[in-house]
């Protein structure tokens, strides 16, 4: 890791009280999945120093993922913790900052942070970073609702958030579709492509209707 881009890090006289690390970036990334690790990739070639901050590289969609089959250049074998992994390297090797840390408040002006360069500040329980620019790359994990059994224990080896990225995996298969959202209607339409049989459970009685029609 190139940490010579973030030497010049000093406590400030706020945080110095609580013994908290301060640490200085052009850019801080929020979320170390492909899109926080192509974010910084760019920024760190432009010569722009930068940080990810990671909550659990091993809790993302891609790193979930058993194996990949739709990313271009990317061996069937090859699963998706180790693609991110690859993601990360690559991105450390031209300057950026990893760190794996749970953020758990930020500011994002000049009169809530007290300086007029770095406008951005970003609070872990161990270090405070303040950044120029912040960038959330928080992922596509962010699903709320009360699980369904067995979805944490399967996500990634038959559970899926995603028909169309793996939808040709259930060819022929008996498969379905959980929600009451248009999107689970979307989702489930799609997997009748490959699947023999979609079933859709929803606990929303669907035969009330509005207005405006069936809901």
């Amino acid at each position: 890791i190139n940490n010579n881009l973030l030497q010049h890090a000093t406590p400030s006289s706020s945080t110095t009280a609580l013994q908290m690390e301060v640490i200085e970036v052009d850019v801080a990334i929020v979320g170390g999945g492909p899109a926080g690790c192509t974010c910084a990739l760019y920024t760190s070639r432009a010569d722009l120093s930068t940080m990810i901050l990671d909550k659990n590289p091993a809790s993302g969609a891609l790193a979930i993922t058993s194996h990949i089959a739709n990313y271009p250049g990317v061996d069937r074998s090859m699963s998706g913790a180790e693609l991110l992994e690859q993601m990360k390297v690559q991105a450390v090797q031209y300057g950026t900052r990893y760190e794996r840390a749970q953020v758990f408040m930020i500011d994002v002006n000049g009169d809530e942070t007290g300086d007029d360069v770095y406008t951005k500040c970003v609070y872990t329980p161990d270090f405070m970073v303040k950044a120029r620019s912040l960038v959330l790359a928080t992922g596509a994990m962010g699903r709320v609702g009360k699980p369904f059994p067995g979805e944490k224990e399967f996500l990634g080896s038959g559970v899926s958030y995603c028909a169309t990225c793996d939808g040709a995996f259930y060819r022929d298969a008996v498969v379905a579709v959980y929600g009451a959202s248009t999107e689970a209607i979307e989702e489930a339409l799609f997997l009748t492509k490959f699947a023999k049989t979609v079933h859709w459970i929803t606990s929303v009685d669907i035969s009330r209707t509005t207005a405006g029609g069936a809901e």
